[in-house]
């Protein structure tokens, strides 16, 4: 064993790293859309820095309630191009170039922003020819324009000849423009234009009907006013410290741009969904701190929201921006389709629970890990809801099935033509189906089922009972045997359907009372 072994005779010498760092030219390709599987994508960063800037020029009070819109999204179709313009805080003219052409240094991370790595500010490069920034704060009289050449970035990542570093390249493909103010600029404000504008996915980044449904899903995007919990959520959500949203107009005549929830969620192959009512949560740990807050839409869980409504499932954000998509959490649910049947959102609010490059998910920590525990006991909560009344809607079906074979089973005794052998025996058997409408009611507890449903099965037991007393009291028992009454019941009850066993019965006692007479 000792042989094995190996021993230092002299302590190891450390010392820091003398050579040159390289920071090669394919770091920019990997910011500018190969980080984003969606090109959707891009709309998100863009409008989540929008969102920051907007959120510091409210604290600097450069901007008014009445301000819309605060972010305005304008496509060009003839030339391709699209142009996003916020009137935010604005990046200053001493500031511009050197803030914008820093890649992974924002000085955003701590600051309790939306966006901090610094990186997405350059995803749109990758799909368009040409990326360029607007911007001028409060005071500038310059406007500062810096444009990225899309297509030479392309040529150098494909170049083996050009072998300079991030610095070299950034220099090659982007150039300095300063503009004189004519007028047509806001006084702060900072804009990005996509120019020439890449066809992708049936040409998905110029198609503003998907824009706009997008940002309706990840944008911080006020309720749309018709929807009746919006208030009511917004002012808790306000009470939690959650910013303002902020208001988005595409230029397609259809005005502001508001979060995707409705009240009704329409269905082809079901009932619709009417949401009844909006319940608040907040996640903690066990030292009480706060992991995230939000709230869920109360509806019957009748089954998974239609794909189509874009309504389902329960959101993650951060500062009211989403993190990963409507299956976010549906991975612990204790059957993964619970998780299209809940709607809802969480904010998470711990720092140490920070969004990854890609925001599709959390980066991993401890925090993070708490929050998981708390929401998969919130999942399986919400599960154990939804077979709940799963359970509450079989079993007034059986109860409804029930009565409406008593009640069917009560028309044919009232039928003055039929055999007074079948009436009676068509009056045992509803009254066998009402006592066990009465021994199913007996066996739960009101809240198993609604309140409504169950007063109106009550009231249909009841109404029931009162048709067959009085059935009974005017029934008469002359002219039939018990044998005849036995052979009835049983031809009756074996069947599923009581209208086609009626003639068979009428044959039999037909038989059975022509034996008598011989």
């Amino acid at each position: 064993m000792q042989e094995t072994m190996i021993r230092l005779a002299v302590p190891a010498k450390i010392s820091a790293i003398d050579d040159d760092i390289v920071v090669g030219k394919d770091v920019l390709e990997l910011v500018a859309g190969a980080m984003y599987a969606d090109p959707l994508t891009v709309y998100r960063e863009y409008i989540q820095n929008a969102a920051d800037a907007i959120d510091e020029a409210r604290g600097a009070g450069l901007l008014t309630s009445s301000e819309r819109p605060q972010v305005q999204i304008t496509f060009d179709h003839a030339n391709r191009s699209v142009r996003i313009r916020d009137i935010g805080i604005g990046v200053s003219n001493g500031d511009f170039v050197r803030r914008l052409t820093a890649i992974g240094a924002s000085g955003k991370r701590g600051a309790k922003q939306r966006g901090f790595r610094g990186v997405g500010r350059l995803s749109g490069l990758g799909y368009c020819q040409e990326l360029v920034f607007r911007s001028r704060a409060k005071g500038d009289t310059k406007i500062k324009e810096l444009s990225w050449d899309g297509r030479a970035l392309r040529e150098k990542l494909r170049d083996p000849a050009f072998t300079g570093g991030l610095g070299d390249l950034i220099r090659t493909i982007a150039r300095v423009t300063t503009h004189s103010d004519d007028g047509t600029f806001p006084a702060h404000f900072f804009e990005v234009e996509m120019k020439k504008v890449v066809r992708i996915k049936n040409d998905l980044l110029m198609n503003e009907e998907e824009i706009r449904n997008y940002l309706s899903h990840v944008s911080p995007v006020p309720f749309h006013p018709d929807f009746k919990f919006g208030n009511q959520i917004r002012a808790w959500l306000i009470e939690q410290g959650v910013s303002d949203p902020i208001h988005i107009e595409l230029n397609d005549d259809r005005g502001v741009v508001y979060h995707r929830i409705t009240d009704r969620v329409e269905s082809g192959r079901q009932a619709s969904v009417d949401f009844s009512g909006a319940e608040f949560r907040t996640l903690t740990n066990s030292a009480g701190e706060v992991l995230a807050f939000g709230w869920l839409l109360e509806h019957g869980y009748l089954g998974a929201m239609p794909r189509g409504s874009r309504q389902g499932g329960i959101r993650l954000r951060t500062g009211d921006v989403q993190v990963g998509d409507a299956s976010v959490l549906a991975p612990l649910f204790v059957e993964q389709r619970f998780g299209s049947w809940a709607v809802g959102e969480l904010h998470v609010a711990h720092p140490k629970i920070v969004p990854n490059g890609r925001r599709d998910e959390f980066e991993h920590s401890a925090a993070y890990t708490e929050l998981q525990d708390e929401l998969k006991r919130l999942t399986t909560e919400i599960a154990q809801t939804i077979r709940g009344r799963s359970e509450a809607r079989q079993r007034e079906r059986r109860l409804s099935a029930s009565i409406a074979s008593a009640e069917n089973w009560l028309d044919i005794a009232q039928r003055r033509a039929l055999h007074e052998t079948i009436r009676r025996a068509a009056l045992q058997q509803a009254v066998e189906h009402v006592k066990g409408v009465e021994k199913q009611l007996a066996k739960k507890e009101p809240d198993e089922l609604t309140q409504a449903n169950l007063h109106r099965l009550r009231a249909q037991v009841k109404r029931l009972d009162i048709s067959l007393e009085k059935k009974r009291e005017g029934t008469r028992t002359q002219g039939t045997t018990k044998g005849a009454l036995a052979a009835v019941n049983a031809i009756l009850s074996s069947s599923l359907q009581a209208q086609k066993a009626l003639p068979m019965a009428e044959r039999v006692l037909a038989a059975m009372e022509g034996r008598l007479n011989d």
